[in-house]
C-alpha cells in the first residue's frame, strides 16, 4: 500500500506521441497516442481512453489518474492506447462543451489519426474492428456516453467506479448527514461556498483542456456544497437528457455487448450504488449486455491508482472477460 499517486515513470514501456484534433482559439485538444515500445508492425487493437478528474481536472497523459489496467491491457495484447483531452469544466456550455470534444476526438481517430499513424509509424495500423472504450471516474462518464452513440462500434467497455449517475445526490445536493464529505476532504481544508462559486465564475471564462491537482479542493467543494451539478455540469440549464447516460438508455440508446466495472464499495464520491443501479437499468433495458461487475471491499474512490496491489482487489478473469469480446477471431 502507497499513498503516493502514480507519475510519469508510468508510461517507461510506451512510445508517445501527441496530435491536436481540435483548436478552440490558442488552445489545442490534443490526443495521445501510445505504442507499446517494440509494437511489431501490423494492424493493433485499440483501447480508447478518456481520464478521470470529475471532468474538471486532469489530461491525458496525467500520470496520477491515469488509468492502469490500460497500460496492463495494451501492453499485453498489443493495442495502441488513444487518450484525448477535452474542455475542462466549468465551461462556457457546461458539459455540452466536453462531449461535443469528445465526439469530435472519436470521429478525428477514425478519419484523420489512420494517416498520421502511417506517417509517423510506418508500419502500424489501427484495427478499430477490436476496439475497448475505457475510462475511471468522470473518465467512466465520458466512455458511457461515447459507447451509447457508437455501440457498434465497441468491443466492450471497461470502466472503474464510473460516473455513470450525474443526478446522484452527491452531485446535486451534496452528502446527506452522516455521509462522508467529497473524498473524504476535510471541511476546514474546502474553500467557502463563495469563494467556490467565484472561482467557478473566473474558470468557465476561458477554455482549459489540462489541470492537475490544484483544482482538487474546488472539485471536492462544489459537490459537497451542492454545487456541481448546477453550477459546473449544467449551468446553462440546457434540456439535459442527452447528458445522462441512464436516461439515455431509458429513451432506447443501446450499449456495448460487454462491460467490466471495477468499483470499490467504500468510495466517497461515486458511491457503488450508481453502478448498482446502472447495471439493473441497463439489464432491463437490453437483457443481451453482459456485465461483470468486481467489488473491491472496502476500497475507496481510485484505490487503483494509490494501491501497489491493486490488482489483487479484482476477480480473476477481468481482464479475460474483456479481451473475449475485443480480441476475437
Amino acid at each position: 500500500m502507497t499513498d503516493q499517486w502514480p507519475d510519469e515513470t508510468i508510461f517507461k514501456a510506451f512510445d508517445i506521441f501527441e496530435e491536436t484534433y481540435k483548436s478552440l482559439g490558442d488552445v489545442d485538444l490534443q490526443a495521445a497516442i501510445m505504442m507499446p515500445k517494440d509494437l511489431v508492425p501490423g494492424c493493433h487493437p485499440v483501447i480508447f481512453l478518456i481520464h478521470g478528474g470529475f471532468l474538471m481536472t486532469g489530461h491525458s497523459l496525467f500520470a496520477p489518474f491515469f488509468t492502469p489496467s490500460t497500460l496492463k491491457l495494451a501492453i499485453e495484447n498489443s493495442a495502441i492506447i488513444i487518450s484525448v483531452d477535452y474542455r475542462l469544466l466549468p465551461s462556457a456550455n457546461g458539459v455540452a462543451d466536453l462531449l461535443e470534444d469528445l465526439e469530435d476526438a472519436w470521429q478525428w481517430s477514425r478519419t484523420e489519426l489512420p494517416a498520421i499513424l502511417n506517417r509517423r509509424c510506418p508500419g502500424h495500423q489501427l484495427d478499430f474492428s477490436r476496439l475497448v472504450l475505457q475510462g475511471g471516474s468522470a473518465g467512466g462518464y465520458g466512455a458511457v456516453q461515447l459507447a451509447l452513440s457508437h455501440p457498434e462500434d465497441v468491443s466492450a467497455i471497461a470502466l472503474t467506479y464510473p460516473l455513470v449517475d450525474p443526478q446522484d445526490h452527491i452531485f446535486v445536493t451534496g452528502p446527506n448527514e452522516g455521509e462522508e464529505t467529497v473524498l473524504r476532504v476535510p471541511k476546514e481544508q474546502m474553500p467557502s461556498k463563495e469563494e467556490v462559486m467565484a472561482w467557478i465564475e473566473e474558470k468557465r471564462a476561458t477554455v482549459t483542456a489540462k489541470a492537475g491537482f490544484e483544482r482538487g479542493v474546488f472539485n471536492a467543494a462544489s459537490a459537497q456544497y451542492g454545487l456541481y451539478y448546477s453550477h459546473v455540469f449544467n449551468h446553462r440549464h440546457l434540456p439535459d437528457h442527452d447528458f445522462l447516460p441512464m436516461e439515455r438508455i431509458k429513451s432506447g440508446a443501446r450499449l456495448p455487448k460487454k462491460i467490466w466495472i471495477v468499483h470499490g464499495d467504500d468510495d466517497s464520491v461515486v458511491y457503488i450504488r450508481s453502478s448498482y443501479k446502472f447495471i439493473e437499468l441497463a439489464k432491463q433495458m437490453q437483457p443481451d449486455v453482459t456485465f461483470r461487475l468486481d467489488v473491491a471491499p472496502g476500497k475507496d474512490h481510485a484505490f487503483d491508482h494509490l494501491n501497489k496491489d491493486w490488482e489483487s482487489f479484482i476477480e480473476p478473469g477481468g481482464y479475460d472477460f474483456v479481451r473475449s469480446a475485443w480480441l476475437r477471431p
